[in-house]
């Protein structure tokens, strides 16, 4: 008998407990809190649309509305701190940049689902942030073309240059450098026709710049001397002529050289004159044999 009162008591007990949890439940899921907290959302430092936005916090108070459990959370946000991206959450017009309570409320639902309803002391808040307005500015590479070495014995074809020679840097007029940007450029040693990529300095997150890289152009070559012979016709005879070179490797070849170079005779006092002239910048005539072709009859 004992032992079945003590049952008795222990489901009582257990209902008296399930009783009071669905009492709990139903009541809290009737009941709508309503309370307001200070929340502070901040945004790192960027670039949105043509301005600048430094590193930017915004404070105010939010009204936080909810029912049935959710209620038992709402102290999460006394205090709040919420960080947000700037270039998805920001407005712009002609005097900065903005936000409207409804992006805020945005943020907040996108954080915290839709258990609990968001507003503000007044809906026609504007919230405005720090800001600088972007310029664009052009800047030079300081590039030295004597800073690319050539091998012992080479000679430069063409020159080195860049492409591009300046850049477009773009951000607050505060941040944008003077001077020219420096170049960095690898010690190789520059044999032929090469590009080298070279990359450039970057500015940071407050900058953008049209290009980070510009290309090193340039050709080279090894530099020879070489006697040549070619023929040349008088009156019905071939006649051989010795000529002394200077030039680029590639281009005083064999097969190659005569089209470099131009053999003309013409009249002297001693008889028929030869003369050979470069028709290249790159090849240069040393020196040539005979200089008199035919010499005149005495």
């Amino acid at each position: 008998m004992r032992k079945l009162l003590q049952h008795i008591r222990i489901e009582a007990l257990l209902f008296l407990v399930f009783a009071a949890l669905i009492w709990f439940v139903m009541t809290v899921s009737a009941t709508t809190i309503e309370r307001q907290y200070t929340m502070s959302f901040t945004a790192d430092a960027s670039i949105v649309n043509s301005y600048w936005m430094q590193d930017s916090t915004l404070t105010t108070q939010v009204t936080v509305r909810s029912q049935g459990l959710s209620v038992l959370f709402m102290r999460q946000f006394n205090g709040l701190e919420l960080p947000f991206s700037a270039k998805n959450s920001i407005r712009s017009n002609r005097t900065g940049l903005f936000m409207l309570p409804d992006d805020i409320d945005r943020i907040l639902v996108e954080r915290f689902g839709g258990d609990y309803d968001f507003s503000f002391s007044a809906q026609s808040d504007t919230f405005y942030f720090s800001t600088s307005a972007l310029i664009t500015k052009s800047l030079p590479i300081n590039f030295d073309a004597q800073s690319v070495k050539l091998p012992e014995g080479y000679r430069w074809i063409t020159p080195p240059t860049i492409s591009p020679k300046e850049i477009e840097i773009t951000g607050p007029k505060w941040a944008i450098p003077s001077g020219s940007i420096g170049l960095d450029v690898p010690q190789i040693e520059w044999k032929g026709r090469k590009r080298e990529n070279i990359r450039l300095q970057g500015f940071g997150t407050r900058l953008t710049q049209s290009e980070n890289k510009t290309v090193i152009t340039a050709h080279s070559d090894l530099w020879v001397e070489d006697r040549f012979t070619t023929e040349v016709e008088w009156d019905g005879r071939k006649h051989d002529v010795q000529v002394w070179l200077s030039g680029p490797f590639t281009l005083l070849k064999a097969e190659e050289w005569g089209q470099y170079v131009n053999v003309a005779l013409h009249a002297v006092e001693e008889g028929v004159g030869l003369d050979v002239d470069s028709k290249s910048p790159l090849v240069t005539v040393l020196s040539y044999t005979p200089k008199i072709l035919v010499h005149s009859q005495q």
